[in-house]
């Protein structure tokens, strides 16, 4: 599945800022159009009023109305008193081809009946208006460039200052980020003002504090029942060993006896893998350190050979000089005894167990039957198989462990007969 791609909260903030101002500055733009309008209807009625009152002055000190005809005023006509007064006054809007500017321009036209002398006159006045308009326009023209213009300045200020308002909330999720519990390192101070990091920060401080201290009471607790386990486990195994050795002992109860203390021995085990585990989820292993996989290897196989011989096991090598892993030596001979150990406890003398390794790979296989189940659960804890009393799951989940916080891979596969186990270092996507 295609990872959810993600923005930070600024550039969310930003974003819908931004398509907010944009509503904004069309609905004020439409606002100012219509205030166009209306500054235009009104400064065109003033200079029609004013030349309105201009022609019926003259008219009224007996000026001819020939002569009043100019630029203004296009005709005056004598017209009779019984004319439909309410269809005036009258506007047009119209073109007109203007000779030294080479285009059509807008014109009003105005037309009123004035009353002079007791005569009634038809005034037709006109006036240009193309340049009016064209300053309205030009509110529309500017919009889209301004907002352009504040995106830029509202994206560059997002770079530039986001990295430094922001900086205290990274460094707050870098200390979350690299926080262990039980880590007993206490967490750096990061100064800032603003009010929703000094709280993200004083609510984080605090639930680590909680974690450390349930983790601790919890590891105390665990600790302690492991330890205090150990005493009456080992009285189990003193006492049924002394009776498995007892001549008295009849058949059946020696085999019960022995039941006991392999049982006793398994409980020990549990508790302290189990606790082992604990610590590995914890990073209580940080001693890593590159390890030559081939000498641990001989190592081990050294000290667990009389036990394959006596299971009439063979132990084929095939190591490489070259293959090393990165990881705490503690937690590797850890996984080469699990490995070694389960190879021997389920191999079949039908072939050889065979270790092998790469300039890149670690492989450890055995012949033996097939799963009872899924090969998906074979590293999970306490998974049981069909044939067998005792969990499969324990060691391989304490070695899945190790090798997931020591960025190794290990992959199992039954192939030929032969239960496989491999080893690698865990490569990451970019």
């Amino acid at each position: 599945m295609a990872k959810k791609r993600t923005f930070n909260l600024l550039s969310r903030i930003t974003f819908f800022y931004l398509l907010f101002t944009l509503g904004v500055f069309l609905a004020y733009a439409q606002f100012l159009t219509s205030e166009a309008d209306e500054f235009i209807d009104s400064d065109l009625n003033r200079r029609f009023s004013w030349i309105e009152r201009k022609v019926t002055y003259h008219l009224d000190e007996g000026v001819h109305p020939d002569s009043l005809v100019g630029r203004s005023v296009t005709s005056i006509e004598r017209v009779s008193k019984r004319c439909r007064k309410a269809e005036y006054p009258v506007y047009e809007d119209f073109t007109v081809y203007h000779d030294e500017l080479d285009r059509n321009l807008l014109h009003r036209k105005k037309i009123v009946l004035i009353t002079s002398n007791g005569q009634l006159y038809r005034v037709e006045m006109n006036r240009e208006v193309q340049n009016y308009y064209y300053f309205r326009d030009d509110i529309y023209e500017l919009i889209i460039p301004s907002f352009i213009v504040l995106t830029i300045l509202i994206v560059l200020s997002n770079a530039i200052l986001s990295g430094y308002f922001l900086q205290p909330f990274k460094r707050i999720l870098e200390q979350m980020q690299l926080y262990k519990v039980g880590g007993n390192k206490p967490l750096e101070k990061v100064e800032t003002n603003t009010t929703e990091f000094v709280e993200m920060q004083d609510l984080f401080s605090k639930m680590v504090k909680r974690i450390d201290a349930d983790y601790n009471h919890l590891k105390e607790y665990t600790e302690d029942i492991a330890h205090e386990m150990q005493t009456p486990l080992a009285i189990i195994r003193n006492k049924s060993e002394a009776l498995m050795i007892s001549e008295k002992l009849e058949e059946e109860d020696a085999r019960t006896i022995k039941t006991i203390y392999d049982e006793a021995n398994h409980i020990s085990k549990i508790g302290t893998t189990l606790n082992l585990i604990t610590k590995i989820e914890n990073g209580e292993f940080t001693d890593i350190k590159e390890i030559n996989i081939k000498s641990e290897i001989e190592k081990q196989v050294e000290a667990i050979e009389e036990l394959a011989e006596l299971k009439n096991l063979q132990i084929e090598k095939e190591l490489s000089d070259v293959l090393q892993f990165q990881i705490d030596p503690y937690l590797f001979d850890i996984v080469l005894k699990n490995l070694l150990k389960n190879a021997i406890r389920y191999g079949s003398t039908e072939g050889p167990i065979k270790i092998k390794t790469s300039s890149t790979e670690f492989i450890i296989s055995n012949y033996g039957a097939p799963l009872t189940i899924s090969e998906d659960q074979i590293f999970k804890r306490f998974v049981k198989g069909s044939t067998s009393s005792q969990s499969l799951g324990l060691g391989l989940a304490l070695v899945s462990k190790i090798c997931k916080v020591s960025n190794l891979e290990i992959q199992y596969s039954y192939q030929r007969k032969q239960h496989i186990f491999s080893i690698k270092t865990r490569k990451f996507n970019a």
